[in-house]
């Protein structure tokens, strides 16, 4: 497997002492989940579950993490359009 995706998953939602973040969007899931889409030191784009509980408030270890600068990016939007035009055909 390739260690640069280890990596990518192994660093989500692991922000340095110096990293600057930046929350973009939410999407409500239930009470107590979100998905939040986050800059960070903009280069990366984290998307993850946030989840908030008696016992627990933060990331959870669901999620992306996508260096703007390589091609992936672009790759994962053309993949969420071909996912919305396959549920387009559904409704």
């Amino acid at each position: 497997m390739n260690l640069e995706i280890l990596r990518r998953f192994y660093d989500f939602g692991k922000f340095g002492k110096n990293s600057k973040t930046k929350k973009i969007a939410r999407i409500k899931l239930s009470e107590t989940q979100k998905i939040v889409a986050t800059l960070v030191d903009n280069e990366k784009l984290d998307i993850g579950i946030w989840l908030n509980t008696p016992k627990y408030a933060g990331f959870t270890t669901r999620g992306l993490r996508f260096y703007l600068f390589d091609r992936i990016w672009g790759e994962f939007k053309k993949l969420v359009e071909k996912v919305d035009n396959q549920v387009k055909k559904l409704e």
